[in-house]
């Protein structure tokens, strides 16, 4: 059946809208289109118009995402689309996402803290993570509108976001490795050869759900991608700027890196950081006092240090630093940051902007 253009833009414009509050995705997925785009020597101009608009810090509707796919999907008509394009994706393209990933040891920290973690991609989504001795199975609901050009436009936005998923997985943790099963949305298409190909694992369709299994195992696999960009420079800024204490102090110095950790991860508590010092929570708080200091204020000097380094990224929103803070909401930590600087965070950045533009002016 053929579709004009302007009925499969409306078609595509409705995918979301039954729902009262559309999910979102983060706007630095516009990175792996134009990679798409630019490496296919693709025009696009309709595509590259509406992609000049997604913010790297912001969030784009699903719907966006799907009309964005259809416009390149017209350009540039092929089976198994959704795989090519999510050839192009980087680590940065997934977001705020990157840097909680770059901070974990191994796969299995990541899916720990799925919880958090999933809603810096996946905002407003159904997913789901099921867990058994054998396996671990990340899933999304999908149920397909009635109309099969809609259908389609949900498939190839659920395929190119799997597929996605599977390239980051594999930047974190090596080429060589794969899920062991997967679910994608819609029919089994004509030809299997490049799905087996690009997940090199059984892959299924189905009309209500789309998952990724991984082995048990996966969970031991080291996060690899440790001399990335985004690594080095949150590990630079990290040791620089955590916090002002005494690095001749032996123990200071290893409790400054575990609360750090412990930040990065959201589990910033008593409980934990002494865990992981092999010591009570008692034996921390009297080595703490011995120091003069206190496991809050050393977490609030900590989280300011952190704070202010944060705002120096103008492509961070409150809202991603207060994630990237362990804060429950954006609304905490303008409480907290006010009551440690005497401005809100806002106050702050306007601040550093109009201070920087003298000095922008003189090397102009």
């Amino acid at each position: 059946m053929t579709f004009r253009r302007h009925d499969k833009m409306n078609e595509a414009g409705t995918l979301a809208s039954q729902q009262a509050t559309p999910p979102t995705l983060s706007g630095s997925l516009a990175g792996a289109l134009l990679g798409f785009l630019d490496a296919e020597r693709l025009p696009a101009r309709a595509c590259r118009a509406r992609l000049a608009h997604w913010k790297p810090d912001g969030r784009i509707t699903a719907t966006e995402w799907a009309l964005c796919l259809y416009l390149i999907q017209q350009e540039t008509p092929r089976p198994a689309l959704g795989l090519a394009i999510a050839r192009h994706f980087q680590l940065e393209h997934a977001g705020l996402l990157a840097y909680f990933a770059l901070s974990c040891d191994q796969f299995g920290e990541m899916v720990d803290r799925f919880d958090r973690m999933h809603r810096l991609m996946w905002q407003g989504f159904d997913v789901s993570l099921q867990r058994s001795e054998e396996q671990i199975t990340l899933s999304w609901a999908t149920p397909l509108p009635p109309d099969p050009g809609s259908r389609e436009i949900a498939r190839l936005a659920y395929e190119a976001g799997v597929a996605g998923i599977v390239q980051i997985f594999r930047i974190l943790c090596g080429e060589a490795h794969s899920p062991c099963a997967a679910t994608l949305v819609g029919s089994r298409q004509q030809d299997p050869a490049p799905y087996a190909a690009f997940f090199r694992c059984p892959v299924t369709f189905s009309p209500e759900r789309a998952s990724l299994s991984f082995s048990a195992e996966t969970l031991k696999l080291p996060i690899s991608a440790k001399r990335t960009i985004l690594k080095q420079r949150l590990e630079r800024q990290a040791e620089a700027q955590l916090l002002a204490i005494d690095s001749t102090d032996a123990f200071l110095s290893v409790f400054r890196s575990t609360l750090g950790r412990a930040i990065n991860m959201g589990t910033p508590t008593i409980d934990y950081v002494a865990s992981e010092l092999a010591m009570s929570r008692i034996t921390l708080q009297r080595r703490l006092a011995a120091r003069h200091t206190g496991f809050q204020d050393a977490l609030d000097k900590t989280r300011f240090e952190m704070a202010r380094m944060y705002m120096e990224n103008r492509q961070l929103s409150l809202t991603d630093i207060a994630l990237l803070l362990a804060f429950s909401e954006q609304s905490a930590f303008c409480r907290a940051f006010r009551r440690w600087s005497g401005e809100t965070p806002q106050q702050y950045r306007r601040r550093q902007i109009h201070a920087a533009l003298p000095a922008s002016g003189q090397a102009s």
